[in-house]
């Protein structure tokens, strides 16, 4: 019974990475690709009395000059005029391509429903 229930449970958190990971990537699987310029940084006050600094990417996008904040992650306060090469989605937003981080949470994910489902199983 409890390995039955260590399997429900690894499958459930492979499950949960998966709609993670998923979720991260639809700006790459449905977004167009664009070369970005960081144009400035913005200074954010964060929880902790520090700052964090949020780059604001300006890119072309259907003829249309856009300025975006990008808070998925923070760079450097002096970083500006930097290329990036970017993926925009008007529905899921932008995103900087896949990373090692894509890569280890799948390969994670993958391994908790496999084992999920070998605990489930074997337990006959």
């Amino acid at each position: 019974m409890v390995i039955r229930i260590f399997g429900i449970i690894m499958i459930l958190l492979g499950s949960f990475l998966t709609y993670g990971v998923i979720g991260s990537s639809l700006p790459i699987v449905y977004g167009t690709k664009l070369k970005a310029k960081i144009t400035t940084v913005e200074q954010v006050k964060n929880k902790r009395f520090t700052y964090v600094y949020y780059p604001v990417i300006e890119f072309t996008y259907k003829n249309k000059l856009r300025k975006i904040t990008d808070k998925s992650s923070d760079v450097d306060k002096d970083k500006r005029n930097v290329l990036l090469t970017i993926y925009y989605s008007e529905k899921y937003g932008i995103s900087r391509g896949f990373s090692a981080v894509h890569v280890v949470f799948s390969i994670i994910s993958v391994v908790f429903i496999f084992f999920g489902f070998v605990a489930l199983f074997k337990s006959k």
